[in-house]
This record gives C-alpha cells, sequence and structure tokens, in this order.
C-alpha cells in the first residue's frame, strides 16, 4: 500500500477509500479538526502526522517548515521530504512530544511510509540496545497448588482445592520473574509493528526482540489497559521504548484478531508544536530573560464569583514582553487578523504589560518589515510588534545559533539596546 504525502492546507484528490466512514471514524477518534473530508477526497489543515484508515495511508508533513513553503505542486521530492521529515523530528524532539535524536533518515525517506518507519526504527534500537544491558525483571503475584508450602496459604481455595489431598498447598506468592507486565507491553507491541513494517532493518531488529521474547506470554493490550502501566524504579532504562510503546498503543486502533494496528493515528496541531518549540528554545538558549508558559489569568467572572481563565502564550519577565504565536500565512499587514490584535492587547491589559510581540513562521524569502504600532488609547501605551522567525532551514537542528539571533533581535532590538545605553 503506498502511502499518499501531502503538506498542510492541501486538497488532495482520493477515489478507493469510503470517505463517509473516514469522516465517521475521525469523528470518534477527535480528530475532525485535524482533517476536513470533502466529497471528493480530503483537505488537510495545521495537523502533521500519520493517519492510516484501511487502505488509505496518508502522512502530512508541515508546510511553513518547508524550503518551499509557498510551493503548491503536489508532489515532494525525496530531499525536500527528507529535509521536512528532518526538521518535524527536531522540533518534535526538543518540545520532548517525542525522545528522538535526528540523524540522516535519507534511506528512511524513500520508504513506502517513511514518518511511520522513523518511529519504528526509534522504538526498536532504542529497545534492542536496553535489552543487551538488562531484561525488565519485577515481582509478579501468582497463585498455584503446590506441594510444599510458598508465600502464604489461601484458606478458601486450599479446603477447595486439598480437602481430600492434604500433600498439597494453595499458595499465594511473589515470583521474581522475566514474565511481566513491561515485557508483554513490549513483545505485543513488537509484533504489531513488525506487521506492518516496510523496512528490512526494522523487521530484523523487531524479529530479534520477539525471538528473545521467546519465554514470555504475548498477551493483548489496547489504549485502555495500557494507561495503568507504570515503569518501575528498576525499568527506568526502559523509558524511551516504553513511552514509544505506549504511544503506539494508546493512539491506534489495534486489530487484536491479527494483533497489527489496523488504523494508525499519530498527529500533532503545528498551532501548539510552534508554540511550545518557540518558548522551549528561549528557555533553554535565552534564559535571562525568565520565560514562563501559557501563564493563567482570571480573565471573567460571574455574579456567583466563578472565575474563567485564559492563557498567555509566552510571558517574558526580562523585560516585561508578551509573546503570542500565531502559526499561520504571513506576508503583509493585510494577512494580520484583527481578533488576533484583541487578543493579544487584551493580555497586555489583563498583565499589565506595554510590549506585545505577534510571532510567525517566515512565509516567503523575505521577512514583511512592518514598522512598531500601539494601542489607538490616550490612557494606556501599549504597543505591538509583528515579527517572523525562519523555521525553512535545510538542517534546523544545525541552526541553533542563527535561531538564537533572531530571537534575541526580536526580544532585544538594536533601538532598545541604544536606547538604554543612553540612559546608563
Amino acid at each position: 500500500m503506498e502511502s499518499i504525502i501531502v503538506k498542510e492546507y492541501t486538497k488532495k484528490q482520493i477515489t478507493d477509500c469510503n470517505l463517509t466512514k473516514l469522516q465517521n471514524y475521525l469523528e470518534c477518534q477527535n480528530l475532525h479538526a485535524a482533517l476536513t473530508v470533502t466529497p471528493d477526497g480530503i483537505k488537510t489543515k495545521s495537523w502533521v502526522g500519520v493517519i492510516k484508515y484501511k487502505n488509505l495511508h496518508l502522512e502530512i508533513l508541515p508546510k511553513l517548515i518547508s524550503e518551499n513553503a509557498n510551493d503548491d505542486n503536489e508532489l515532494i521530492d525525496i530531499t525536500e521530504q527528507n529535509n521536512i521529515l528532518k526538521n518535524l523530528i527536531y522540533m518534535l524532539s526538543y518540545t520532548k512530544k517525542l525522545d528522538i535524536k535526528t540523524s540522516d533518515y535519507a534511506k528512511l525517506a524513500k520508504q513506502k511510509n517513511p514518518f511511520i518507519e522513523i518511529l519504528i526504527k526509534e522504538y526498536a534500537t532504542s529497545l534492542f540496545n536496553c535489552l543487551k544491558r538488562l531484561t525488565p525483571q519485577q515481582y509478579i503475584r501468582e497463585e498455584n497448588n503446590l506441594n510444599y508450602i510458598k508465600g502464604k496459604i489461601k484458606i478458601s481455595q486450599n479446603i477447595c482445592y486439598n480437602s481430600c489431598n492434604l500433600t498439597k498447598f494453595y499458595c499465594e506468592y511473589n515470583e521474581y520473574s522475566e514474565n511481566n507486565i513491561l515485557n508483554r507491553l513490549f513483545l505485543f507491541t513488537s509484533v504489531c509493528l513488525y506487521n506492518i513494517s516496510n523496512n528490512s532493518y526494522n523487521k530484523k531488529i523487531l524479529k530479534f526482540i520477539i525471538n528473545y521474547y521467546s519465554d514470555i506470554d504475548l498477551i493483548k493490550f489496547d489504549k485502555f489497559n495500557v494507561k495503568k502501566i507504570k515503569l518501575a524504579r528498576n525499568q527506568e532504562l526502559f523509558k524511551k521504548p516504553f513511552n514509544f510503546a505506549k504511544m503506539f498503543i494508546a493512539q491506534t486502533n489495534v486489530d487484536l484478531s491479527k494483533n497489527k494496528f489496523e488504523n494508525i493515528t499519530l498527529v500533532w496541531d503545528m498551532n501548539k508544536l510552534f508554540e511550545e518549540f518557540i518558548y522551549c528554545f528561549i528557555k533553554k538558549n535565552i534564559p535571562d530573560c525568565n520565560a514562563k508558559f501559557q501563564i493563567n489569568k482570571k480573565l471573567l467572572k460571574t455574579y456567583t464569583g466563578k472565575r474563567r481563565n485564559t492563557k498567555v502564550d509566552i510571558f517574558i519577565n526580562k523585560p516585561k514582553i508578551i509573546i503570542d504565536t500565531k502559526y499561520k500565512k504571513f506576508t503583509c499587514f493585510d494577512d494580520i487578523s484583527s481578533n488576533d490584535i484583541y487578543q493579544v492587547m487584551s493580555y497586555c491589559t489583563l498583565h499589565n504589560v506595554n510590549k506585545a510581540i505577534l510571532l510567525y513562521p517566515q512565509w516567503g524569502e523575505n521577512n514583511p518589515v512592518l514598522p512598531e504600532y500601539y494601542l489607538n488609547n490616550d490612557k494606556e501605551n501599549i504597543k505591538i510588534n509583528f515579527k517572523t522567525i525562519n523555521l525553512k532551514y535545510e538542517n534546523l537542528q544545525a541552526q541553533t545559533d542563527r535561531i538564537k539571533s533572531e530571537i534575541e533581535q526580536i526580544l532585544f532590538p538594536k533601538k532598545d539596546v541604544g536606547e538604554a545605553n543612553n540612559k546608563s
């Protein structure tokens, strides 16, 4: 089954899929915001990732972190696809949504389902490396009818089973075993992923893991019981493959009769990802700003005293600035929504801040240069800037210094620095 690779905000005609059932499936999974079903196909929005439903395998790549962001051509060559995947994975790993170290994914990008294969590779190799060091063991509560006393005798069951045979004892005891819930989860996930992977390297590693777990019971998991599983203190080594296994099972539909993932939905909202990436970048690379994320403030209240919160995207303490990220096209003032301006101005009034920045990802080759605006109000001197940040580099991870320089120029423009020096 060939995957359909598209970018955000793209229309695609689909002929070999029941679109009505696809729409019902998206609504059941609360993913109707990620994809719009049209009469003759689909229309992507700002969500990126993988949606696999029946015979439809759709991979949605971010458009605004692509070098050809303003190219509406549906065809995406391998080089561009590989660059987009690297940048997307870097942003996901930077915000801790996925624990992936970016590397050369050129070979995987040529596969039928590149994004899924990258995730499978990360899961399989991380688990393989962990198993080379340690096999997770833990105490499991067992009950059995034994010829000797082990643990404690369960009186009621012992009477039921051994009233006529005094040589046996029905006991409950703890067994330190490899056949525990964590290894069963890894085995089940590996079997499911083996059945959907098309990459020979991934299948080889998964096959080794399955053979390694030959003495482990194959227990089926679903998104309900996987949430209850917690890592023990002595199992912290397996945190990465454990999180991947939970993600695969919790966010997909598993065909339990065939031990495979039938429908896969691994998607992320680029609006939130862009917002979290900017915050994490400032927090890590410009710590003097003392940035805070999604500050709550009581905006409304009723006569009964009930209050409702509002959340500011990014609050900079030094100097006091509110940053409101907007993951949308911005090339000139006409692209700015009045609602966005009202929103950020209300934030400034509520938090007693006199400067706000609406931050967009860069769309074209050149940044739109807009003057600094002020709120048309004699009482409050609130100023607002409209800025962009370039995320379309060929290798986003290698451009940390350039991104840092861009953000510092946005937060501390040369004009402000000059004014500060004159005052001193």
